[in-house]
Formats: C-alpha cells, structure tokens, sequence
C-alpha cells in the first residue's frame, strides 16, 4: 500500500511517501519544508515527495494526516488537504496524533520512556507521555512549569527546547538540534495504527479553544 502523509501542526510542514510490506513500513521519500503559513507550503511538498519517491498520485492508497495537537490553522488546514486529495484520488483516510509521530523516533531508537512537548504558545505546552510497554496518557495543555512526572522520561518536541530551563528537572532534554525534536511525516507513518476514518472523523485535536475563539471572547464587541 502506497501512503501519503503530512504534517502541517508545527512551523515545519513535512510530507512523506511510504509504502507497506505486511507489517513492515518503508519510507520513500520525505520532504521537509520551513515556513510561515502551511497553506503556501504543502501541496508544493507534496508535489515534491511524489517526484523524489518516483510516484504519482493516483498511485496513493491512504493519505494520513497529522490531527495535532499543535497551531491551530496549521491543522485545519492539513486535514482539509486530506480530505480533497483523498476525494480526488480514491485512497481511503487515516489520521494520526503529532505527539505520537513525535515520540516514535525516540522510542524506535531504544528510549522506554518519552515524554512529548509541544510549543502550545499562551506559555503553555501540549504533553503526552509514551512508553514502551503502557498505553499512552491522556494529552494535556500545561503550563511548563506546573508539569511532573515521575521516573526520568526524554523529553522531545519544540516545547521541550523553548522551555529546557523550565523542564529539565523532568528528565533528560537532547541538545536543541537534536532531530528528535522535530516532527516527521514518516514518524507518522511508523507510529499510526492506518485504520481507515471517514472524511467526517478525520477532526482537529485541539486540546484547548483555537486563539481565534478566545480573541473573541475577549472582545465585547463581538457578544453583541
């Protein structure tokens, strides 16, 4: 099965090809992009891993899409790429946790325990502990420094460089150009469970209201 996945939650919009083997998972190609807005930047990284890989669209199977947490926009915006290339295509589609294709790599490589941390802004961070052999935890927007966890979990993630002061009581914090701390397209191809959703199921993990939502709240014009 030839996938398609992408991630747009961050300030990088990564894009992989995949395919599976029975139960092995190879990536092709994969596509990096750092930028602004992800609306400018994800179709022509698309573009770019199907050419790199040798593939064409048609050809794809399964587009996976990264769901959050993370930037609000961002989101909306790779699950509404998903749904009209899987409209376009055929392929069936499946989406993904970023925390869990964040903490993949890290638990790949032999790390039991994984502590995920996202840059949430607001001074907050979007957390969910992995581990080896446990279910994972329930996703939580904190602020850094009323975190605790217990034993000595890696953390990872953007939020974990942004507030390695803060959290490095936790436990070990790799140097903030580890690529441990980015999220990947083929993380998330290596750690979704690629049940097929339908286009209505393929929802935003916001974890908290988008920024927009809350402006307006605080805005007494906008109640009347």
């Amino acid at each position: 099965m030839l996938i398609l996945a992408f991630d747009a939650s961050t300030s990088v919009t990564t894009v992989a090809l995949a395919r599976t083997e029975g139960d092995a998972r190879h990536a092709l190609a994969e596509v990096s992009v750092s930028a602004r807005g992800a609306s400018g930047a994800l179709l022509p990284a698309v573009n770019a891993a199907l050419d790199l890989a040798g593939e064409e669209l048609a050809c794809v199977e399964r587009v996976l899409a990264g769901v959050g947490p993370g930037t609000f926009t961002g989101i909306r915006i790779a699950a509404a790429t998903a749904r009209a290339l899987a409209l376009a295509t055929g392929a069936a589609l499946s989406k993904n946790s970023t925390l869990a294709a964040l903490a993949v790599p890290a638990l790949s490589g032999g790390t039991p325990d994984v502590l995920a941390v996202l840059d949430a802004r607001r001074g907050q961070v979007f957390v969910q502990r992995f581990s080896e052999a446990g279910t994972p935890s329930e996703i939580s927007c904190e602020r850094p420094e009323a975190l605790s966890a217990e034993g000595a979990p890696l953390l990872v993630g953007d939020g974990a460089v942004r507030y390695r002061e803060a959290l490095s009581y936790l436990g070990r914090i790799p140097a903030d150009d580890s690529p441990l701390h980015r999220v990947t397209a083929a993380g998330h191809v290596l750690s979704a469970d690629l049940v097929p959703v339908s286009a209505k199921e393929l929802v935003p993990i916001y974890v908290r209201e988008p920024d927009a939502e809350v402006r307006r709240d605080l805005n007494p014009w906008s109640r009347r």
